[in-house]
């Protein structure tokens, strides 16, 4: 599993996380990137896991060329989410949510 912050959104990126949630985030996806993708689809979506979320449910407009109909959701702190999509081995984040329900609605 590899990542890639290339894509990340305009006031969702990293800059906008707190001290602990990037260490979080950065600590979570170290575990993570032992695994192969097969692996992680076994993790449950508030572990190491993930969740396809439909695009309609995001709030933040992806650039035009990174439209997608699902978008993939992993967890950092706690639940906050990291959101994007998958290409071959590489996960690519468009968002990082720092304040809870400012990238989707949380129910």
């Amino acid at each position: 599993m590899l990542l890639s912050l290339r894509h990340m959104c305009s006031g969702f990126g990293v800059d906008e996380l707190s001290e602990r949630q990037r260490s979080q985030f950065l600590l979570k996806w170290a575990k993570r990137s032992s695994f192969t993708w097969k692996e992680i689809i076994q993790h449950p979506k508030h572990g190491l896991g993930y969740e396809m979320m439909p695009a309609r449910q995001i709030h933040p407009t992806p650039p035009e060329h990174l439209q997608q109909d699902k978008y993939m959701v992993f967890r950092h702190d706690g639940n906050q989410p990291v959101v994007g999509f998958k290409v071959g081995d590489v996960f690519h984040a468009l968002w990082f949510e720092a304040d809870y329900g400012d990238v989707y609605d949380h129910g």
